[in-house]
């Protein structure tokens, strides 16, 4: 069974890895990866990531 400790870093480093295959599809379409379209997507992952961290965070701390 994992830690408490042990689970808060599998958090993080799911969240990580999810941007960072989103970030890898938005940049591997032909358009630029500063077009306004991707740089709003892209925006709005990070905010869902953020939500989703500092959710975790909270229950984290509470159980």
């Amino acid at each position: 069974m994992l830690e408490k400790i042990e689970i808060l870093a599998v958090i993080i480093v799911l969240l990580l890895a999810f941007y960072f295959v989103i970030w890898l599809g938005a940049k591997g379409n032909n358009r630029s990866p500063s077009s306004p379209e991707i740089s709003r997507y892209l925006f709005g992952v990070r905010m869902l990531i953020l939500l989703i961290a500092i959710v975790s965070l909270i229950f984290w701390l509470l159980f």
